[in-house]
């Protein structure tokens, strides 16, 4: 994904093929839980593939991983439809995901097969019945970035994925033919000069409508999963994309990422009223979503506002890290992956810290991510809930004859979700903070979600963009509940934008604010917002841009990122600055604009 990923403002507060929930349950589909379980090898030492041309694609995005991607997909397909007890598990050395895997294979009790090589595996789901034929596609080599709509793109492959769902049909490049052939495998489409478009036109009737993929053809990535569900595979702009976001049922996920400008991305599923996932990366949802709707999720902590020091008046602020929408993060990188940046810090824990978080999508496709952030809690680890998916709501279902409806329903499937780990802080990116429709969406979630707390908000751009300005909303009991903007954001080589840039910068303007604050009441009361994808480096001195560096090849000259800069600020406040968690700074707020009702809402003694 690209390095500025999923802005969001915070709120503190079906589809199946295979089985009926209802629906304020979930926004992914059910998959059925196999038997037993086969292993690839690790898909980073799959074997490159020349194809017909000579030009060679790598193992980790290649051809040999997107056959594999198939074969998973087509056996997750067949366990929902009855046809197989087994799935497989495309082998990594990644370890957040070995050890979800360690953790499904003892929840769910399956039974090991083996590990195989990639073309071991076509042969058993061939012997199987399971896989049908072949379904040959041309890899692609444009140039440019993943998530780049790059030019003279061939898109195949797309159209292979999603025809394989449909035919049972593995994924086969040009350069892997002859090793199909040679098994007895029959090609069942050449989709090889295919559109999307033709994809679309003449087989859209067969497939799911409550599930879109978007995928970078590039990626192997997500595809057993796209495949398992029968859903239509595109990546663009062009049509059919904006036409197959128009036939999608609202309310559905898009699964992957549809790459290009993210405020346009994001857009075009939003004003139909679907849920941008961030997935792109994921690997082995089905089995990791298998038989979720059932599993123990844990509840996490609440603070207890009885606890708060009420006689303590000092001005406050809390930090809050961005892109916890980033589902494909959460599920390989966030917790143990690249290096030191976020909970795997060795600061975690000096300073009250609000996580933005995606667990409304992890309760449904990896509950075993939220038992791991359960287990290894801090007392200073305070978990915000982000969006319940990546969309702006002011501009939700904007296409839609019912669109505030379809916002609301959201909001209680969300909030039945939220309910299962206690979280109370939602987050969302808002094009346009004080607009009437943004208006209208703060007092949907405060409605519809019961026991809200609050809704922290940022702007797309700049996230700083609300100033910290509070709006109030009523919840159902007539409660109010507060929007608070990011008054602060860190962010990198941002020093000359009002409110952003280097922690020693943001420390330097929350001393300002407080000193400045008008009338008797000195108390200032906000939230910063921290970049988690910024590197920056320590330098002594108070030179507010020596922290800055350049971004590219940062960790190679001792850039850091994510929770230890937001150490720097806090470390640079005075005594007068209290740093306090999210949910401490929202009951300080309300207490401060409604003292009574505050007072009965925490059950303090009068």
């Amino acid at each position: 994904m690209k390095n500025v990923w999923f802005p969001v403002i915070m709120v503190i507060v079906l589809l199946n093929n295979c089985g009926a929930a209802a629906e304020d349950d979930r926004w992914w589909p059910l998959q059925a839980v196999p038997k037993a379980v086969a292993r690839s090898t690790s898909y980073d030492t799959f074997a490159p593939v020349r194809n017909p041309n000579g030009k060679i694609s790598p193992p980790e995005l290649g051809a040999t991983h997107m056959m594999v991607q198939s074969v998973a997909g087509l056996a997750a397909k067949a366990v929902n439809e009855g046809r197989c007890d087994e799935m497989v598990w495309i082998g990594t050395s990644n370890a957040d995901y070995e050890d979800w895997f360690a953790r499904a294979k003892r929840r769910l009790g399956l039974e090991p097969r083996g590990t195989f090589q990639p073309w071991a595996l076509v042969d058993r789901y061939i012997k199987k019945g399971i896989i049908k034929g072949y379904i040959l596609y041309t890899y692609d080599f444009s140039k440019g970035e993943s998530n780049e709509h790059r030019p003279g793109m061939n898109l195949s492959v797309n159209v292979a994925t999603s025809m394989a769902g449909l035919l049972n049909g593995i994924l086969v490049e040009e350069g892997l033919e002859a090793q199909a052939k040679e098994r007895g495998l029959k090609m069942l489409l050449d989709a090889r000069g295919k559109t999307q478009q033709w994809c679309f036109d003449n087989y859209k009737d067969q497939f799911n409508r409550k599930m879109l993929c978007t995928q970078d053809p590039k990626k192997p990535h997500t595809r057993d999963f796209a495949i398992a569900q029968k859903a239509l595979t595109l990546y663009g702009y062009d049509d059919p994309v904006t036409s197959a976001m128009k036939w999608l049922e609202p309310l559905s996920p898009i699964l992957g990422w549809n790459g290009g400008d993210e405020d346009k991305t994001t857009s075009m599923s939003t004003i139909y009223g679907h849920i941008q996932t961030a997935t792109d990366w994921c690997l082995n949802l089905p089995l990791l979503m298998a038989g979720s709707e059932k599993a123990d999720i844990p509840k996490f902590k609440n603070l207890d506002a009885r606890t708060i020091d009420w006689n303590d008046k000092r001005s406050a602020t809390s930090f809050v890290i961005t892109d916890g929408d980033n589902v494909q993060w959460y599920m390989g990188g966030f917790f143990r992956g690249q290096g030191t940046s976020w909970w795997s810090s060795p600061d975690r824990g000096r300073i009250p810290f609000g996580w933005s978080c995606c667990f409304t999508h992890l309760v449904q496709v990896c509950p075993y991510a939220i038992d791991y952030a359960k287990e290894s809690q801090l007392p200073n680890d305070w978990f915000i809930e982000w969006g319940g998916g990546y969309y702006y709501p002011e501009e939700f279902a904007r296409e839609r004859p019912n669109r505030y409806e379809l916002l609301a329903r959201h909001a209680r499937r969300t909030w039945e979700l939220m309910k299962k780990t206690n979280t109370r802080i939602i987050g969302f990116n808002f094009q346009d903070l004080d607009s009437p429709e943004a208006m209208k969406a703060y007092e949907i979630f405060a409605r519809e979600m019961d026991g809200l707390q609050a809704i922290l908000g940022f702007q797309y751009y700049p996230y700083e963009g609300g100033a910290g300005q509070i709006f109030w909303v009523k919840d159902k009991s007539g409660n109010d509940v507060p929007v608070i903007t990011a008054r602060y954001a860190i962010w990198e080589n941002s020093n000359k934008r009002l409110r952003c840039g280097t922690p020693a910068k943001i420390a330097r303007e929350i001393m300002d604010t407080v000193r400045n604050a008008p009338g008797n009441d000195r108390q200032t009361l906000d939230w910063v917002i921290t970049h988690c994808w910024s590197y920056f480096k320590k330098p002594p001195g108070a030179d507010e841009n020596a922290e800055n560096m350049p971004q590219t090849g940062a960790p190679r000259r001792g850039g850091i990122r994510g929770y230890t800069p937001a150490v720097w600020c806090a470390e640079r406040l005075p005594d007068n600055v209290k740093v306090i968690s999210p949910e401490e700074l929202v009951w300080r707020i309300r207490m401060k604009k409604n003292p009574d009702q505050t007072t009965k809402l925490t059950q303090m003694p009068r």
